[in-house]
């Protein structure tokens, strides 16, 4: 079996879910810290689509741009409810599942990306594929 010997190609991406649907996936630039966090993904995705389901609780892992303490005043700020989450509980997530869906799509039905943007374009795939009649409206687990 042929294995490249230079660097992995990798992205990092956010993606909301809902019982039925789910957000566009968003890919995001560099690495994920508080001020993209809020600027990239809370301001312009979770904040409107929350609005519009008063009941809903957000729900959000504990990583470390999501415990920021910026990040915690927009919550505030904004009224979003948040699901009370108890450290080390990743195993708890249904993030952990959705993003093994995502994975295991990949591995079974893509061969290897040449490039980051190839990548992307495998990932956004195997996501729309997981709800094909997406209603766009959503609350989120970050």
């Amino acid at each position: 079996m042929h294995r490249p010997t230079g660097p992995a190609h990798g992205i990092m991406v956010w993606g909301g879910i809902e019982f039925h649907c789910h957000t566009p996936l968003l890919r995001i630039a560099d690495t994920l810290n508080s001020q993209r966090c809020i600027s990239q993904v809370l301001d312009p995705v979770v904040f409107p689509n929350i609005q519009r389901l008063p009941s809903a609780i957000f729900q959000k892992d504990n990583a470390r741009p999501h415990v920021a303490r910026n990040v915690q005043e927009f919550f505030l700020t904004h009224q979003i409810e948040l699901l009370p989450w108890p450290a080390c509980s990743l195993d708890l997530s249904p993030n952990e599942n959705v993003w093994f869906m995502v994975a295991h799509g990949l591995a079974r039905d893509t061969p290897p990306a040449a490039t980051p943007d190839q990548l992307w374009e495998y990932v956004e795939a195997a996501w729309r594929l997981m709800y094909p009649k997406d209603t766009s409206k959503a609350s989120m687990i970050l």
